[in-house]
């Protein structure tokens, strides 16, 4: 009589369920990034990304950056900007890490400097991504990319490693 009371109860308990992630994200991004293309060269981009989630593990994201270069005696300031909208993928979810693959476009400038003239282009990118959880909802993230850069003077082919700091909401 007990054991059928007890399953009873058991199945009118509510499951204990794992906590789901709040659907938008939005972190703080410092990187370092390298272009073959001669007016942007190595730089260390800073940056804001958001994330809005669209259908199971494919999150929509956004993420706009900014670099600069000081003045020496060889070279003027410069900096470049980019503005970028993207797709990611979600591949698996190890307790409190989830790997991902990625996808962007963004919207690319550079800034008058170091003997180049100002000029806007496009980039492609595509890379891997890492994120784990320190908490429930905060999040740090290791981001790598290649991508290829149109610019009307040049442009070529682009590495970047980035780190994320986080937290959904």
């Amino acid at each position: 009589m007990r054991l059928p009371a007890l399953a009873l109860v058991a199945a009118c308990l509510p499951a204990l369920a794992r906590a789901q992630l709040a659907p938008r994200s939005l972190a703080l991004e410092l990187g370092f990034s390298s272009d073959s293309a001669p007016a942007l060269g190595s730089r260390a981009p800073v940056g804001l990304v958001a994330s809005w989630w669209l259908a199971g593990e494919l999150d929509a994201t956004a993420r706009a950056s900014w670099a600069s270069a000081a003045r020496t005696d060889g070279r003027a300031a410069d900096g470049a900007y980019e503005a970028g909208a993207g797709l990611r993928y979600r591949l698996a979810r190890w307790g409190s890490l989830r790997p991902h693959l990625a996808a962007e476009v963004a919207a690319v400038g550079v800034l008058p400097g170091s003997g180049f003239s100002a000029e806007t282009g496009v980039r492609l990118g595509g890379g891997v991504g890492l994120e784990a959880f320190l908490g429930r909802e905060v999040f740090l993230a290791l981001a790598l990319q290649g991508s290829e850069l149109w610019l009307p003077h040049g442009g070529g082919l682009g590495l970047g490693a980035a780190l994320r700091a986080g937290a959904y909401f």
